[in-house]
């Protein structure tokens, strides 16, 4: 009876062994799947003001790409502003002066000087809101790229968790079925000694109580 006391004590042992490497082994899976969601969780926030930005960036783009300026409604608002006032009497004085400075203040060079202010005022003008709707479309660009890196950031950091979530996975289950698998084993050993001591039948049912109680 000893030894068949101590073959059950082994079992026992083995499988109370394999259910405590298991437990183990799935709870570190689980930990580390709840570690690597909140890596992601704080890439992500990270990365949301950067997306926010090309987002943005995108929009203006979608508004101004193709859409010449308005000639007409920007050189009307010009000529009508005090910019263009204080600029034209300014060129105006300069002519002035220098024409009666050099005795040519009837000349026909002088005329001409004084109609083409508004004209080159006016050129001026438009070249430099040009310039300006170049550079805004350069600043839109420069955010919708900013966008574009971060989406793709985001992406790789999504693709990283999935990553770890199925390797994750895979060691539970595994785990389980080695779990399984060892159990199997532990009472297939088990059945075996008994089987052949005795008396086998009477603790061989015993013994299937007790695996009976277990699970």
């Amino acid at each position: 009876m000893g030894g068949i006391a101590s073959g059950i004590g082994k079992v026992v042992g083995s499988i109370t062994g394999a259910n405590q490497a298991a437990d183990a082994q799935v709870s570190a899976s689980r930990d580390a799947n709840n570690n690597a969601w909140n890596i992601y969780q704080d890439q992500k926030k990270t990365l949301a003001p950067f997306l926010s930005a090309g987002q943005n960036g995108l929009s203006g783009l979608v508004g101004l790409a193709g859409i010449p300026i308005d000639r007409e409604g920007l050189l009307n608002q010009y000529y009508n502003g005090q910019e263009f006032n204080d600029m034209a009497n300014q060129a105006r004085y300069q002519q002035l002066a220098s024409a009666e400075a050099t005795g040519g203040l009837g000349s026909t060079a002088t005329a001409n000087g004084l109609g083409s202010i508004a004209p080159q005022l006016a050129q001026n003008y438009l070249s430099m809101m040009t310039d300006q709707q170049n550079n805004m479309y350069s600043q839109l660009m420069g955010l919708t790229n900013v966008g574009l890196n971060a989406g793709g950031a985001s992406n790789a950091a999504a693709g990283q968790y999935a990553n770890s979530y199925t390797n994750n996975m895979n060691q539970i289950g595994a785990s389980k079925a080695g779990l399984s698998l060892a159990n199997g084993n532990a009472l297939t050993q088990g059945l075996g000694f008994l089987a052949g001591s005795s008396p086998a039948s009477a603790l061989g049912n015993g013994l299937s109580g007790i695996v009976k109680s277990w699970f």
